[in-house]
Parts: structure tokens; C-alpha cells; sequence
């Protein structure tokens, strides 16, 4: 305890503008982040740091740690005779992308290989870093916050203070965040490699219906931009080398043409990174049953896939001219949940998505539905499940003081409620994941409470470590039952 005390102390003292105030009310507290994703992270970094040899750096978002078999990979680049330390580096949308690139360009060094294989969304292909994120991955490490650069410290700096609040809270609440599933610590082996089993796709359609991926309106900010061509003119100074790879993409989140989204999503991330292309993105874009809980984490299998294709781009790039015998997966059964057989209550109107064999979203309200105080939304209609509520389906309901939604409503749209002046309770059914929202599903309904139930309060608090949490700005507003 009192090592890790000085150690925490001496970090801290890097940042030098924290109040010595909040740094020992800091100090005082029990940690919180143990046992959760968040505590995967010094684990990457400190087999990073320690590993001799060349290494093989994997750097990106979640889809990483979702989505290569490091062992795997590792086996079979030396079976081919290619001897490396593979290091997955990608965790988390939550801390950006930015801040991995920053961790391991200071790590690099003659011999090295960084593939870099960013998903295709806002938040990993901008320069964005989640300080709040980050000082639950440092909790108990803080060489991670003497890693950091300068712009990344004051971040860190500024957002002490909320993250200490936090911290405090969730001491006082006696509620500490464990994770679930694959969203825990125990999820990883000693080598930061994901070993929790994702037997098939979870989603209720097979993708995220709240999160379609437009690959031809993909942009790199020009912050990353800059940061990643710093980290290649780094890599060239050590001798290492920067190879430009892509995530994994659920093909039936795909808007628009698959072929051309492919080809101006290579051209952006080209034209933004200027570091040689290994791969080929229409090789990235997989079926449905490939995936787990979102458009870009794979399940088991699809992880093997994935790691086999990349090291069939890396074998090709190192000059390996042999007929590859590599262990090729089959794809998994169809495994959403069922939906449960919910009678229609005749209070909604429906929209299918997702073709013939997809689901529903509620699209309004029958006439009597606009006269009721209590609804709730069927988990199921005709046999399939309701996944969503598109944007003004509940306009015109002023006597609604009540919905109740069912854990596959999967979204909620912008101003979802901000024409249901009466609406005081929304009781949500979901434990096992988060509805998704955006900043501004409440607008235009500032009365709007929200009722989660109690073993899964910690989830809307906490998040899933990997994404960045929206709940968290509506706590004031979050009651369990």
C-alpha cells in the first residue's frame, strides 16, 4: 500500500497543477477500477515495456482487443519463420486512439512493427482523449501518466476533479464496478489477450441498428492525421516500421455501396496517414455472424478470422512467398436472442428494418395509443423483435407519463421525448447492455426521469470501459428500482 502510494504521489506531481488537496483526497481512497476493462490497460503497456525482441504492435480501438487472437498470430508468423512479440494496443473509444499512439510511440524501437488498424468511426479517427477514461486506467498505474505528453497532462489535470467526484461516490455507494462478460478484467490473459468466449452474434438483427456505418463519409481529423505522421517519422528514426491495416466492419451496417464505401475510406485513411497499406478493406468488411455486440467486435471465431487475415497481409508484406496452411474458422450459427412473445398491445404503428429476416422499429402511436398515461413497447411484433423508436414516433403523446421499454430496444434518437410534456418516468429493462443515446435523445425534456434496474445501475454509471459512456451526464436523473 505505501509503495503504491509514493508511486501514485510521483505521478501525480509530473502533472503539477493539481491541487495538493485533491491529490490527498485522491490518495485516501480504495481503489475502484481493479477489477474492470479499465485495469486492462497498464497490463498492454507494461508487456509492451518489458518485451524483448522485435515486437509486432497492434494499435487501434476496441475492435483489437475484440478481434486478434495475439497468441494465435504470434504461432503462425513464426511458423513461417517471422519471430515477434505480438502486443495488442486497442481498447477503448472511451481513451481515444490518440492516447495509445502516444503510449507506444515512446516505446518504439529498431526492428518494431506497428500495424495500425483504426474502425471506421468518429470518435477513433479523431484526435479525441478521454481524460476521465484515462485516469481509470492509471488508477494503479502511474507510469501511464508519466507516458503522457504535455497537451494530454492538462487534459488529465483538468478532469481530476470529477474523476476524484466519482471515485467518491462510488466509495460511498460500496457499488464498485466489476464488469461483465467480456467487458471485465478476467476477460484477459496475462498477455492482454481476450479470452472470454463470444460463441456467436448477440445483437437482436445481427448489427447495431443504432450505429449503421457510412464507409464512403468516413474522415480522419486532422489532429490524428498529424499525430500518426509524427509517430511514423518516430518509427523511421528507430527502424521500425508503420503499416496501415483496418478493423473489422459488419457488413449489414453498411449504408450505401460496399465497394465504393471501401475504396474512399482506403483513400482517406491513405491520404490522412501516408504510411504503407498492408491490407485490403474489402477483406475487413465481414458477414454478420462473424460479429459480437457491436458493428465492429468480433465473437470467438471471427477473432481467428481476423487474425488470419491479417497474418496473410503481414507474411505477403514480409516476402513470404509459401503456400500458407493457416487455421481458418467456420462462422457460427445465428445466435440473437429470442424475442419474447409479446402480443401487441395495438397502442403502436411499426417500420421493418433489416429485410425479410430483420425486426421492427416503432414509427407512432395508433390513435389510442396517443390517449394513454402507461405504455409499453413490445419486445416483439409478429414473431420479430422491436429493436428501436425512430426520431417523432411518440409526437403527440401529451397524456404519456409513463413508457416502459424492453431490453431489445437497442436506440433512442435524437429528442425522442421532447414532445411528451407529461412523460416523468421512463423505466428501462436492460442489464445486460446499454440502450444507446445520443447528446441530445432528452432534448426538450428536462422532466424526463429515468428508472434502470438495481443490479444494473453500475452499467449506466461505469459504461462498458470501451465506449465513451453518454449515460454518465444523466445521473442526477437515474434512479434504480
Amino acid at each position: 500500500m505505501r509503495r503504491r502510494i509514493i508511486q501514485i504521489a510521483a505521478a501525480l506531481l509530473l502533472l503539477a497543477i493539481v491541487p495538493a488537496a485533491l491529490v490527498g483526497t485522491g490518495l485516501s481512497l480504495p481503489p475502484c477500477y481493479q477489477d474492470s476493462y479499465y485495469a486492462e490497460l497498464p497490463v498492454l503497456y507494461r508487456r509492451l515495456t518489458g518485451s524483448p525482441g522485435k515486437r509486432l504492435i497492434l494499435v487501434g480501438g476496441s475492435s483489437v482487443a475484440f478481434g486478434v487472437d495475439a497468441d494465435l498470430l504470434e504461432r503462425t508468423l513464426a511458423r513461417y519463420g517471422y519471430e515477434y512479440t505480438v502486443c495488442p494496443f486497442g481498447l477503448y473509444a472511451a481513451v481515444g486512439v490518440s492516447a495509445m499512439l502516444e503510449l507506444s510511440q515512446s516505446q518504439l524501437r529498431e526492428g518494431d512493427v506497428v500495424v495500425l488498424a483504426i474502425e471506421p468511426a468518429g470518435e477513433a479517427l479523431s484526435g479525441y482523449f478521454g481524460a476521465s477514461a484515462f485516469w481509470k486506467c492509471a488508477e494503479e498505474a502511474p507510469e501511464l501518466l508519466a507516458a503522457v505528453g504535455p497537451a494530454h497532462r492538462a487534459a488529465l489535470a483538468g478532469n481530476y476533479a470529477g474523476y476524484l467526484q466519482e471515485r467518491t461516490a462510488i466509495c460511498s455507494s460500496g457499488q464498485f464496478p466489476q464488469g461483465e462478460g467480456a467487458y471485465a478484467k478476467s476477460s484477459f490473459d496475462e498477455n492482454g489477450n481476450m479470452i472470454f468466449y463470444r460463441a456467436g452474434n448477440v445483437m437482436a438483427l445481427g448489427w447495431d441498428t443504432g450505429a449503421p456505418v457510412d464507409l464512403a463519409a468516413v474522415s480522419v481529423s486532422p489532429d490524428l492525421a498529424r499525430q500518426v505522421s509524427r509517430y511514423c517519422r518516430t518509427a523511421r528514426e528507430r527502424g521500425a516500421q508503420v503499416y496501415l491495416s483496418f478493423g473489422p466492419v459488419n457488413r449489414s451496417a453498411l449504408e450505401g455501396d460496399p465497394e465504393e464505401g471501401a475504396a474512399a475510406y482506403f483513400r482517406a485513411c491513405l491520404d490522412a496517414f501516408g504510411c504503407q497499406a498492408i491490407s485490403d478493406p474489402n477483406r475487413y468488411i465481414l458477414d454478420s455472424g462473424w460479429f459480437y455486440d457491436s458493428n465492429f467486435h468480433l465473437n470467438s471465431a471471427g477473432a481467428a478470422l481476423r487474425t488470419c487475415l491479417l497474418a496473410e497481409d503481414l507474411l505477403a508484406q514480409f516476402g513470404c512467398y509459401e503456400q500458407l496452411d493457416l487455421p481458418w474458422p467456420a462462422m457460427p450459427e445465428p445466435a440473437p436472442p429470442a424475442a419474447e412473445d409479446t402480443p401487441d398491445s395495438g397502442w403502436f404503428s411499426y417500420s421493418a428494418v433489416g429485410g425479410s429476416g430483420g425486426g421492427y422499429v416503432v414509427s407512432g402511436l395508433t390513435q389510442a395509443g396517443l390517449a394513454q398515461s402507461r405504455l409499453t413497447v413490445p419486445a416483439s411484433f409478429e414473431g420479430k423483435p422491436v429493436v428501436g423508436i425512430e426520431a417523432r414516433a411518440l409526437d403527440g403523446a401529451a397524456a404519456l407519463e409513463e413508457l416502459r421499454l424492453p431490453e431489445t430496444v437497442e436506440s433512442l434518437p435524437d429528442g425522442a421525448f421532447s414532445d411528451c410534456p407529461a412523460l416523468t418516468r421512463l423505466v428501462l429493462e436492460h442489464t445486460r447492455r446499454l440502450c444507446r443515446i445520443t447528446e441530445r435523445t432528452f432534448e426538450g425534456a428536462p422532466q424526463v426521469r429515468v428508472y434502470v434496474p438495481a443490479e444494473a445501475y453500475p452499467l449506466y454509471r461505469d459504461g462498458v470501459g470501451c465506449e465513451i459512456n453518454l449515460w454518465a451526464a444523466l445521473l442526477e436523473r437515474i434512479f434504480p428500482y
